[in-house]
């Protein structure tokens, strides 16, 4: 492949910029809405990890400069906004959440360095098969950090909380790398695979905000209109008068009516039952009495 230095150098440092700034959207984005919600922590914690490996693999390589800074920038800002899913998102203490970022920067820069020295190492004794791992390592990390920012897209039933211009930066970011790749006199088909795996799967995220979010603010619309419809009924149903209330105090005044006759009736029997008794009593003093004479 034919060599052209200053076309690899522009396109991989347009790629790099890009690269670099694209998490400061999605940084403003959590700060503004005090908010992560929609937003996989996982996505940014293991995207930040990657660049682990794939800032150990393009310094080793000996990369341009752009391309060896990208992966620095982006993780560091990819841990901030970490650091606001843990904040906003975790409801973790702002000290906390600072320990938990300062400890991963100290890990990040440990790491990347030992493993450039170690790499290094290993080239020069022909062992190259580690730059390689640290490659595809990069890759599958890629792959596998959108996995849990697909789970929340499916569990929302639509893209929140991820800035679209992020994914967007991005895409534009590997497709600027992934072109410098061709002006070089080696093609690099591992960095290659890197950058058009982020073009494919963040061109998901971005495709799926375009068919999901127009459908979730159509349902959200009518389930608005629903509810008004029957708040509305509601408020009619109270105004109006019930017809089973005059029944029930028809019913209570009957049930009232009917106490008071029973009352009444027991009370009429008891004075029917005295005056039966006194009769009664009454006609034998009378017998009893003309017996008496007769005899």
């Amino acid at each position: 492949m034919k060599e052209i230095p200053a076309a690899d150098k522009t396109f991989a440092t347009i790629g790099a910029i890009l690269w670099s700034i694209q998490v400061i959207p999605q940084i403003i984005k959590s700060y503004r809405t005090k908010s992560t919600d929609g937003l996989s922590p996982a996505l940014m914690f293991i995207w930040a990890c990657a660049t682990i490996f794939q800032g150990s693999y393009l310094v080793a390589m000996r990369s341009s400069i752009p391309l060896q800074l990208q992966p620095q920038v982006f993780g560091a800002l990819g841990v901030i906004s970490w650091g606001q899913c843990l904040y906003y998102g975790k409801k973790y203490s702002l000290r906390k959440t600072l320990c938990c970022v300062f400890t991963f920067y100290v890990f990040f820069a440990a790491f990347e360095t030992g493993s450039v020295y170690a790499l290094w190492a290993g080239q020069r004794r022909g062992i190259t098969w580690p730059i390689d791992m640290y490659g595809w390592i990069t890759s599958a990390l890629l792959i596998l950090g959108l996995m849990p920012q697909y789970y929340e897209i499916y569990k929302h039933k639509e893209v929140v909380g991820i800035s679209l211009l992020f994914m967007a930066v991005d895409i534009f970011g590997g497709l600027f790398s992934g072109i410098s790749l061709f002006f070089r006199k080696h093609f690099d088909s591992i960095a290659f695979v890197q950058y058009f795996l982020v073009v494919v799967l963040d061109g998901v995220v971005v495709i799926l905000a375009f068919i999901l979010n127009p459908m979730a603010k159509k349902r959200r619309a009518r389930e608005a209109a629903l509810a008004d419809a029957e708040n509305s009924a509601g408020v009619e149903d109270s105004t109006m008068p019930n017809p089973n209330d005059s029944g029930s105090a028809a019913v209570s005044v009957c049930d009232d009516g009917s106490k008071a006759g029973d009352s009444y009736v027991r009370t009429m029997t008891k004075a029917t039952d005295s005056t039966s008794s006194a009769r009664s009593t009454d006609d034998y003093d009378s017998i009893i009495g003309r017996e008496e004479r007769a005899v």
